[in-house]
């Protein structure tokens, strides 16, 4: 039910989420957590997530307005970015604007459809066992992303690593026949990639910080694009550390709200060991991933690519 009527799912969802984020700044995130866990024991917490104090507010109504004509890739935002905004207290664009901004800067513009909501990459559903809701949307997105990029002649380049993989493979054996071989005419590729492929040798960068520590996500490592991290974040950052314990967060999209013990569980020794120093900067490239991390840490995870715009943005910077 939620696949099919995905697009009115997703408003509602940002609805919920910017409403709690007011009611939060009004009463503290205190009674947030114990109303949801209320609803946790009222129906089960298997189905209801936990408001957290880390989850962010809400992402803007609009996307970026782009252009077809001319265009390099298909941009495609993931649903996850398209309902949560950025970290708290940051001050400069967001996801979707700076890779709008940085590949425009880089002579290689992108172009968001129009009709992006209520379609997703199917992970959501896949990931609980979902078979049906997945099929949907599977097929959904295939059938979308074949029109977007006319029928595979433009690259879909998508914003998270975990909806990347998921386009990209996940969603294959869950296709009709027909839609198996409108995939095979798809090229998907990982902002990340996108990034540090494309659009960093034709870039300028005018500033770096001194520190930035990376958290690359389990499906950055599936689909081998952690060095892309490491490349587009010292393109920034003048020392870039990879944690010798990184590793999965556990968030896994709601997981960690449902579940929070297996995040904490999960990040300890990480997190431990980004918090023996200070860092200017805590990257990453999955907005659910960089959720868990900042819970894990107390300190607030963002994509690279929103540093990699401030890094080569003409003019004044404010962080």
């Amino acid at each position: 039910l939620t696949a099919k009527n995905f697009k009115a799912v997703e408003a509602a969802a940002r609805l919920a989420v910017a409403a709690a984020d007011r009611i939060g700044d009004r009463i503290g995130d205190g009674p947030l957590e114990t109303i949801t866990g209320l609803a946790r024991k009222a129906v089960r917490p298997d189905l209801v997530p936990e408001w957290l104090p880390e989850i962010p507010g809400a992402a803007a109504r609009k996307l970026p307005r782009t252009s077809r004509v001319g265009a390099s890739a298909v941009y495609y935002p993931a649903c996850v970015n398209r309902i949560f905004g950025g970290p708290e207290g940051h001050r400069g664009p967001s996801l979707p604007q700076a890779v709008v901004a940085v590949s425009a800067r880089a002579g290689k513009p992108v172009w968001i459809p129009d009709d992006v909501a209520g379609t997703c990459c199917a992970t959501i559903w896949h990931s609980k066992g979902y078979d049906e809701g997945n099929t949907v949307m599977a097929n959904r997105i295939v059938e979308a992303a074949w029109g977007w990029t006319a029928g595979g002649k433009l690259p879909l380049v998508v914003d998270a690593s975990s909806c990347t993989l998921g386009i990209a493979h996940e969603v294959v054996p869950y296709l009709t026949d027909d839609n198996r071989e409108l995939h095979r005419e798809l090229t998907i590729v990982d902002s990340l990639v996108w990034a540090a492929d494309e659009l960093l040798p034709k870039l300028t960068v005018l500033r770096k910080i001194d520190s930035a520590v990376l958290h690359p996500t389990c499906s950055m490592q599936h689909l081998g694009d952690v060095e892309q991290l490491r490349t587009v974040a010292e393109a920034c950052a003048e020392e870039v550390v990879i944690p010798d314990d990184a590793g999965c967060c556990a968030f896994a999209g709601d997981r960690g709200m449902l579940h929070k013990e297996l995040t904490a569980s999960a990040t300890a020794k990480e997190s431990a060991e980004v918090n023996t120093r200070e860092y200017d900067a805590y990257l990453s490239a999955n907005r659910m991933c960089e959720i868990g991390m900042d819970r894990a840490t107390g300190h607030s995870y963002y994509s690279v690519l929103m540093e990699l715009e401030r890094a080569t943005r003409p003019g004044a910077v404010v962080r």
